[in-house]
């Protein structure tokens, strides 16, 4: 991008100012990191931990339960034990259907036959692991057991709306509103899951409280981003997705120690009200406020950063640097103004895939590496570390390669470790040790996947529009994580068959990648035209 050089008459001979974007004025006050974007980043990134603790609750509010049905008060004085061997199919247990209590209390030793089987109409649940379950408490089992996927599906659904909601919101009204607004909304909304009896009705401020989730995400993000320049704007916004893997960490410790699903929800909520001190805490982003023209905000911020980082700044010179900004009309593009332009619309729908691929490989491996260990809080704390360790590398591969290269080698690295977890058969060596591996591995790669893919797709939209844009190509991400628990269960078909798929998708993402253009050491496009042009 050309950049005009235009010449100032001084006393003192004359002074050289360009005509910088956004992007480069804040550099130059602020310079490219410090003190000041040190402290915003962290609280940008400790915003990761309610984000994993809402998205992956699921994992601990509706774990697999063992159920079966309750004995009627003709069986009251046989065992449990007694009971349920008596009352259950021959063939193999099924607690959703019975032989006849009615004809059993009359004809214990009836020939099984001869006995109708009935719908079980009240269970009890095996509380060795958990106490207390969304699936306990409102019965989904049997007939009503799609309403957990249901409810994942809700909270998938809006992540998605919510961070296109914010994000329009966020380009138009600021960056720090829109973001304590999620904040509040998610407190309040957690504290209310954690205690409403009805099962619709928590159905409805769960979704708020996905709203807020998602809204949270998308701007926390492009904060992180927006704050930093330099060669830190590669490394900072991939480092702060690495909370997101200690927070599902934190939560498999809480559900450990809780074992209800009340009693975690609650906990969480409160962990969260703590986020609600951000309001004194973070300020606007300049970047934003120099987009939109609001150059008297954007220099008072500039003023005290420069300050918190030691840097000295003539505030003539400042204010000469900011008139010479083209303010841009607070109303940005909208996610459908990325498909108007050629240019554009390619990067925008090679992105989607990309996206949608990588929603279905993380959420969907997410719940397999689940079911390889035996014990789910170990499990989900083991997989949250090591999602964790993919980022960090993340973050040191990125620098040394590109953007697009990086996605590309993780995802090269995950799909070779599908290929092994076909190849080496279950049960062959001693607790499974060689799958367990290539298991761990390939969730380390598609975790440092996505801190990288993050950091692509919003340095390819410009920053007038980019939290539209992130937020828009991420929602496919989240259509793809709807369709996870279908993929797992094709388990049930042919074992190998999630992973075959799994497989494919990362060759998919690897190839759908390859037309876009590599952004590394490249300035962000502040206009669409800009975007449009790159």
């Amino acid at each position: 991008m050309v950049t005009k050089v235009r010449t100032y008459g001084t006393s003192g001979g004359s002074l050289k100012c360009r005509e910088p974007n956004s992007e480069d004025l804040t550099a130059k006050v602020v310079g490219d990191f410090g003190k000041w974007q040190l402290n915003i980043s962290l609280l940008m990134a400790l915003l990761k931990l309610p984000l994993a603790w809402y998205q992956l609750n699921i994992i601990f509010m509706a774990p697999p339960q063992d159920f079966w049905c309750a004995k009627p008060d003709s069986f009251s004085n046989y065992s449990e034990e007694e009971w349920r061997s008596l009352c259950s199919p021959d063939v193999e247990e099924h607690p959703c259907l019975i032989y006849d209590p009615d004809i059993l209390v009359t004809a214990p030793n009836m020939d099984r036959s001869l006995i109708p089987l009935v719908a079980c109409t009240k269970f009890i649940y095996d509380q060795s692991l958990f106490r207390r379950t969304i699936i306990s408490d409102w019965n989904l089992v049997c007939t009503k057991h799609w309403l957990i996927h249901l409810t994942q599906c809700v909270m998938m659904w809006g992540v998605v709306v919510g961070g296109i909601l914010f994000g329009i919101v966020a380009d138009k009204y600021g960056r720090k509103l829109p973001l304590v607004v999620g904040l509040v909304v998610q407190t309040i909304a957690s504290y209310i899951v954690s205690v409403i009896p009805w099962y619709w009705s928590f159905l409805t401020v769960w979704f708020v409280l996905a709203l807020a989730s998602g809204g949270i995400g998308i701007i926390s993000f492009v904060v992180c981003m927006e704050v930093v320049s330099g060669k830190y704007r590669t490394t900072i916004p991939i480092l702060y997705q690495l909370p997101f893997g200690l927070g599902s960490a934190v939560m498999a410790s809480l559900a450990y120690w809780l074992r209800d699903w009340r009693k975690l929800e609650f906990a969480l909520a409160t962990f969260s009200s703590l986020f609600l001190l951000y309001w004194f805490w973070i300020p606007e982003s300049p970047r934003w406020l120099l987009a939109t023209g609001q150059t008297e905000k954007a220099i008072e911020i500039l003023r005290e950063a420069a300050k918190k980082n030691g840097r000295n700044y003539d505030p003539i010179y400042l204010k000469l640097l900011v008139g010479k900004l083209k303010p841009q009309t607070s109303k940005g593009p909208g996610f459908l103004a990325f498909f108007k332009s050629k240019n554009m619309r390619a990067k925008t729908l090679l992105l989607s895939v990309s996206w949608f691929c990588t929603g279905l490989g993380f959420y969907t491996f997410a719940q397999y590496i689940g079911l390889v260990g035996g014990n789910i809080f170990l499990a989900v704390a083991l997989s949250g570390i090591i999602s964790a360790i993919g980022a960090m590398s993340s973050a040191f591969v990125i620098t040394k390669t590109g953007r697009k290269t990086t996605v590309g080698i993780y995802q090269l690295l995950t799909a070779i470790c599908f290929v092994m977890l076909l190849v080496v058969p279950k049960d062959l060596y001693v607790n499974n040790w060689p799958r367990l591996l290539f298991a761990g591995i390939g969730f380390a790669g598609m975790a440092g996947s996505i801190p990288a893919l993050y950091l692509f797709s919003g340095e390819l939209f410009p920053t007038i529009g980019r939290n539209v844009g992130v937020s828009g190509v991420t929602t496919f991400a989240r259509i793809a994580s709807m369709i996870a628990p279908a993929v797992v269960s094709l388990e049930s078909f042919a074992a190998n068959l999630p992973v075959i798929l799994l497989t494919i998708v990362s060759f998919i993402q690897m190839i759908v990648l390859l037309p876009l253009p590599e952004t590394k050491d490249t300035p962000l496009p502040n206009t669409l035209r800009q975007a449009e042009q790159f």
